[in-house]
């Protein structure tokens, strides 16, 4: 049975943070981003009923425990090192290592699945995804470990729920977005503020619109590799 996930992310407006001022917290304690929120969403949508019938859909926090990741990698310089490799390029190994960190955090306070998110920015998104894959393996979690790696930044995900003509050729916004929020065109805050006709917006807001979105029309290629590894570490949970 799937009932908690452990997630990492890289500030408050993607996986969230938390309200009690510790490296990790769950339930009331945990302030859920709306990256978050669509994982939930997304893993909730795919479980079997049997499973989801036993969770709370409202409330994604009782199911999930945040992990600051500078702790993460903190706990990392404890344990072995993952080095340069083949599967772990230079400039990816904290990532690797904080992967393996998140991991073992799962493994040690029973949460079933972990999700590691960051922005492919200007990185080279399959080495950042093999370097999170990686860390998973180390810690002997790979089918449960969810490398969530949007193209360029997650705001893509939802510009596609909130464009003119929602959903429709929206593999097209990972290459036309800029990883780089100087290129004020195509920036892609800007670009969802624009959509939003809220340029201010906030958290909150993006947790209203992850609530109206429906996660089977996104059709991404980042997206849909998400999907295709939150199915696959149900199934390792679940069974088929």
């Amino acid at each position: 049975m799937l009932n908690k996930i452990a997630v990492t992310g890289e500030g408050p407006t993607d996986m969230g943070c938390c309200r009690n001022q510790q490296p990790d917290c769950t339930g009331d304690d945990f302030e859920v981003g709306a990256v978050a929120h669509l994982l939930f969403k997304l893993v909730y949508h795919h479980l079997p009923e049997w499973n989801a019938d036993l969770l709370d859909a409202a409330n994604p926090a009782a199911h999930m425990s945040f992990v600051l990741g500078s702790w993460l990698g903190q706990q990392s310089s404890a344990r072995r090192k993952i080095r340069p490799s083949t599967r772990v390029k230079k400039g990816f190994v904290e990532h690797a290592q904080r992967a393996e960190a998140l991991a073992q955090y799962a493994l040690s306070h029973q949460h079933e699945l972990a999700a590691y998110f960051h922005d492919t920015d200007r990185l080279e998104r399959q080495d950042l995804v093999e370097a999170i894959e990686e860390g998973f393996r180390a810690a002997e979690f790979a089918e449960r470990g969810i490398a969530l790696v949007p193209k360029p930044t997650s705001e893509a995900w939802f510009i596609c729920a909130t464009k003119p003509h929602p959903y429709q050729h929206c593999t097209q916004l990972e290459d036309e977005l800029s990883g780089n929020d100087r290129s004020p065109q195509r920036a892609p805050k800007t670009v969802l503020g624009q959509h939003l006709q809220n340029p201010d917006y906030t958290r909150h807001d993006l947790n209203e619109l992850v609530g109206l979105l429906d996660v089977t029309r996104i059709d991404m290629p980042s997206f849909n590799e998400l999907r295709t590894q939150v199915t696959t570490a149900i199934t390792a949970v679940c069974g088929q």
